[in-house]
């Protein structure tokens, strides 16, 4: 894949290139409008659903030109945007989810130098990185005197300071665009999004995050958590140790035993809803990039471990929203849409005035939100070992599709209402791990694990 030679990190040339960025999504709208003056009406719709294809193309490249806050931004509200585009301008934003182009050494290299000083020269970094995202990219290095190997993941230069701007402009360039609706009631949402871009971009955070997590799971033989390197860190350096794996996605994994892959996803889920409904400390962004798997020895898969990578993303929950949150999805699993829609009305989802219709959109959005979790698919054991004589098969359903569709109509019933803001990272976290999931091709129904998590939150308030 084709380098960039570097990123516009410069106050006035960022500036620059988002405002020439909003003056043609304003100019394309405008020629649109003029077009439809001489178009039937039937042809309206489609020539509408073409343009904002043609926007999410154009987006797409450009943010993946700035990298930095704006492209992050982008790859947050892709996620969120599945409840508004076509099916069309989904597919297009959705690859802003992929691993973006790399940025060559001779722009990274001076920040490395600068945040590390003298102890620089104690690594022998490899010169092309072995991941590259929108805020920064990772490198291999060795440790000269004793030959550990470990991962350095650098922080673009600029991107802390052009946070603000970034998403300001973001939100005038989807807003001219016509991609996401523009109005107060999202205000939230994009608050949201902000706090998370300066959690990604705080290194020292990111840190104390991974040593939790490295105390948290030190006896759970399913993970490995890379250890951290205080001497190699700083304000933009992250250093870890190099964990060896498979990519989730590569084909010596899919080449594995069902029993094998059923143990790893069953991992991947019990560790999604320990973080919920537990430590209420959320890693929001569980794609691909973010995962690797160590393969054991034994042909059942017993020492396959799952390696977790990123802990920028890192989210913490308050009890107010985790506690009606599980009670939406109990009253969800249980058949009791009136717990669901209490617990909603208590987190802003619903409202006392919406109609009954509305109610039962949501009841039946949430249905399908968990619908691999129904009792009718229980398998026998929670670590996937058994996957009963009927499981839920994750690798061949449509359910991220049929939520999609069910959160446009949610969309328009609740007449563009934002949702509450936490809303956002966590249907990222659903969404992520269902993919996640889906990969592995797991074949098992989670029924008495994922209601184990929701027993300590039954029936309380606070």
């Amino acid at each position: 894949e084709k380098e960039l030679a570097s990123i516009t990190t410069k106050a006035l040339s960022r500036s620059f290139s988002l405002l020439q960025l909003t003056a043609k999504s304003s100019g394309r709208y405008a020629k649109l409008r003029l077009g439809d003056l001489f178009v039937e009406k039937n042809q309206k719709e489609k020539r509408f659903n073409l343009f904002l294809t043609q926007q999410a193309f154009f987006l797409v490249e450009e943010l993946g030109r700035l990298k930095g806050s704006i492209m992050k931004a982008g790859q947050m509200l892709s996620v969120y945007g599945e409840h508004f585009f076509p099916p069309e301008v989904n597919k297009v934003l959705r690859t802003l989810q992929a691993d973006s182009r790399p940025v060559a050494w001779s722009a990274i290299k001076k920040t490395i130098e600068e945040e590390l000083g003298p102890f620089f020269s104690d690594l022998d970094i490899h010169k092309k990185p072995v991941a590259a995202a929108s805020m920064g990219q990772v490198y291999k290095a060795v440790i000269k005197k004793t030959g550990e190997t470990i991962a350095l993941k650098v922080q673009y230069p600029g991107v802390d300071s052009a946070i603000s701007s970034d998403l300001k402009a973001l939100r005038r360039i989807l807003a001219l665009t016509r991609l996401i609706p523009e109005g107060s009631g999202f205000d939230g949402i994009y608050k949201e999004i902000e706090m998370m871009l300066r959690h990604e971009i705080d290194y020292e955070r990111e840190a104390k995050i991974l040593k939790t997590y490295g105390s948290r799971l030190k006896n759970d033989s399913r993970f490995v958590i890379p250890s951290y390197y205080s001497k190699y860190s700083s304000k933009k350096v992250l250093a870890m140790s190099y964990e060896e794996g498979f990519a989730v996605a590569s084909k010596k994994v899919a080449n594995l035993s069902q029993l094998r892959r059923n143990r790893l996803a069953a991992a991947l889920m019990d560790q999604m809803f320990r973080e919920i409904f537990q430590w209420r400390m959320v890693q929001t962004d569980p794609h691909f990039g973010n995962y690797k798997i160590k393969l054991g020895k034994s042909a059942s898969g017993c020492d396959d471990k799952v390696i977790l990578l990123d802990f920028g993303a890192v989210r913490r929950f308050p009890i107010r929203y985790i506690g009606p949150f599980a009670r939406i999805v109990e009253g969800a699993l249980t058949k009791k849409p009136s717990l669901s829609v209490r617990a909603a009305k208590e987190l802003g989802f619903l409202k006392a005035g919406d109609s009954k219709k509305s109610l039962e959109l949501f009841s039946k959005v949430c249905r399908t939100a968990i619908e691999g979790f129904d009792r009718n698919y229980r398998s026998p054991r929670c670590d996937g070992t058994d996957p009963g004589k009927n499981p839920y098969n994750w690798g061949d359903t449509d359910l991220i599709q049929k939520l999609a569709d069910l959160g446009k109509d949610a969309v328009f019933a609740f007449k563009l209402r934002a949702p509450p803001r936490e809303a956002v990272f966590m249907d990222r976290k659903m969404v992520g791990t269902y993919t996640l999931l889906a990969k592995l091709g797991l074949k098992m129904g989670p029924y008495d694990m994922i209601l184990n998590y929701l027993k300590p939150h039954r029936n309380k308030k606070k």
